[in-house]
């Protein structure tokens, strides 16, 4: 195990390397690393087929460390164009679908004031079928405004929000952030009823309400809906996991009215690549996070109504079915990398890069590499020595983020020197979103890295023996674990691979030279979901607190951010026996869960930047 690490830390080290400064003589983003050698397999198109974006959190420029996940806005948009052509000559009916959490993640959307103003725009290129709203569009008032106000109405009623509540703070009224439903048909026929849920958020700003699914199917809107229509296919796309409560008791109220109708979810905020299949005419996709993955999905054997006539009573339809079942469905999935290689396979017949492009995409393109050059956020700040991993590695490793995070970071961009008593740092790792590679880190890393803007807190004089039981009380909170994200894949984590010698080593990377590590999925259809194979990543479980060593000092201050406060109180509480009291600033207060990164980047790893560029 330990050479396979290794292999995989020099493969990543090997391919993903690259100048800064290269000059843009491909249309990829100027810093993207090249695409990895592909073994495609045509799609499997339906009577009706969806492409589905999920939680892009600002990543417009795609991933430029990954050659995998490379292509940009501007080559999704060409694509899509494509498939909508190829769609038309197939005479099939393509829907495009993205689930929510646009914002958050990435230096293009979360630079500016408020979050999205410059990639909010972007997206608006995009032509999407139908969209909701995730938890990261409602977390802070002026984000939430700026959704509302100039992000939903470019839409058309197309965009969803069916348990979701723009409030007018002035009048106290409440509104709804989006459309309940829509119902349309597609170009070739096809007639659609859709809904679009969020899961149960409790965190969002008061400038929103969220009703939960199960209450919110209650009202009346919710039967009108299901009785005044018709459709071919009931479409449910939310930003909620697939298999758990909220867009599941939406999808048992659909059926039960319409007990053989075909129900097609999308869904998402669980940032993982998944299928499932619910009965033999329902079935859900979720299509991973962060730009790197795009779904397609495909039903079989949908029966169209003529609707053009009079709506009849869809009970009676229904009703005629009841001792003989309509034939079962047949649905297809397939997760596509997200790079102009696997566009262009799937969207243009003969291969013919030069009838891909599109006039708009190439301007998104152009668009993006402009805007990250004027936000300065492609600029680097720091070269990192090496890549640091989130999840492929424990979090005690050496190739740990959160190791690189507790031992160096912390100590170097936080620590108050003013005070006397050191610190014992208690660090929630769902503050980290993604990995470090080796290379050039800029302030779009940081923001990849460390999205939330989380100020520093503390309890004074705290015994020392004390602080490493505070941070074991602390993890065995409830944090709601319902609703918690499984980061990166959904692998089985039996040891995908082992090497213990050099020979087996060698034979693994002969047998597998056109794969990388990345997505490797098991759904309900099965393992051949991933549109490219690759080497399962390892995804080790994270601890919700991690803590620095213990200082040699009699007391310490627990110093934690301001979204641990009440975790870390509750376990001081419980064992000092009383009420301790939270200091709310420790130390500089514009050293953040994202500035400790520049401070510490800037310190610390200018040294390992080339000299020339």
């Amino acid at each position: 195990m330990v050479i396979y690490l290794a292999f995989l830390t020099l493969f990543f080290a090997h391919v993903y390397s690259f100048p800064l400064s290269s000059s843009l003589t491909k249309r990829e983003q100027p810093d993207a690393p090249p695409t990895p050698k592909l073994d495609l397999n045509p799609l499997e198109w339906g009577d009706l087929n969806f492409i589905h974006t999920t939680d892009i959190h600002g990543w417009l420029e795609g991933h430029t460390h990954e050659g995998s996940y490379n292509g940009d806005l501007g080559d999704l948009y060409s694509f899509i164009i494509r498939m909508k052509e190829k769609a038309r000559l197939l005479k099939k009916d393509l829907f495009v679908v993205d689930t929510g959490d646009t914002h958050d993640g990435n230096g293009l959307s979360d630079v500016t004031t408020p979050h999205g103003r410059i990639s909010q725009p972007i997206l608006t290129h995009i032509p999407y079928d139908l969209l909701t709203v995730g938890n990261h569009e409602l977390y802070v008032n002026d984000v939430i405004e700026h959704t509302y106000r100039d992000y939903v109405p470019h839409w058309n009623k197309r965009y969803l929000a069916s348990n979701v509540y723009f409030k007018d703070l002035h009048t106290g009224k409440t509104i709804p952030f989006g459309e309940k439903y829509t119902y349309f048909e597609g170009e070739f026929g096809t007639s659609v009823l859709a809904f679009g849920f969020l899961f149960d958020f409790k965190g969002n700003g008061n400038m929103s309400v969220v009703q939960k699914a199960e209450d919110e199917i209650q009202r009346p809107w919710f039967k009108e809906a299901l009785s005044s229509h018709n459709p071919d296919v009931v479409v449910l796309i939310g930003h909620a996991g697939l298999r758990l409560p909220d867009l599941n008791v939406v999808r048992k109220a659909i059926r039960e009215h319409y007990p053989y109708k075909p129900i097609a979810v999308l869904g998402g905020h669980l940032h993982i690549r998944d299928f499932a299949l619910y009965d033999e005419w329902s079935a859900g996709i979720a299509s991973g996070r962060f730009m790197e993955t795009v779904g397609f999905f495909s039903i079989q054997g949908v029966q169209k109504q003529n609707n053009h006539k009079k709506l009849i009573n869809q009970r009676k339809i229904e009703n005629e079915y009841s001792s003989n079942p309509p034939p079962s469905l047949i649905f297809k999935r397939r997760y596509l990398d997200q790079n102009r290689a696997s566009y262009i396979f799937h969207s243009i017949d003969n291969g013919d890069v030069s009838n891909f492009d599109t006039p708009l995409g190439e301007d998104i393109t152009k668009n993006i590499t402009e805007w990250r050059d004027k936000l300065g956020i492609s600029k680097a700040i720091g070269c990192a020595p090496q890549t640091y991993y989130r999840n492929d590695v424990p979090v005690n490793d050496s190739a740990s983020i959160y190791k690189l995070t507790i031992d160096e970071v912390l100590p170097l961009a936080v620590t108050d020197h003013n005070k006397q008593v050191p610190p014992y740092f208690i660090f929630d790792t769902g503050t980290t979103r993604f990995d470090i590679y080796k290379g050039y880190f800029t302030l779009d890393n940081v923001e990849q890295v460390s999205p939330f803007i989380n100020s520093m807190q503390y309890i004074a004089n705290v015994p020392a023996d004390l602080a490493p039981k505070i941070l074991e009380e602390a993890n065995k909170a409830d944090f709601g674990d319902g609703h918690k994200k499984r980061f990166y894949y959904s692998i089985d984590n039996n040891n995908p691979f082992s090497c213990d010698d050099q020979e087996s080593l060698q034979s693994f990377v002969d047998s597998r030279v056109i794969q990388t590590p990345g997505h490797s999925t098991v759904d309900d259809l099965g393992t051949d979901g991933d549109d490219t194979k690759h080497i399962p990543r390892l995804n080790y479980e994270l601890p919700h607190f991690i803590g620095s060593k213990i200082p040699d000092s009699p007391t310490v201050d627990i110093v934690f951010t301001d979204y641990s406060a009440k975790y870390i109180k509750n376990a001081t509480d419980l064992l000092l026996g009383k009420q301790v009291k939270i200091e709310l600033a420790y130390g500089d207060s514009q050293i953040k869960t994202d500035t400790m990164w520049i401070k510490f980047a800037k310190e610390k790893w200018t040294k390992n930047c080339p000299t020339s560029s």
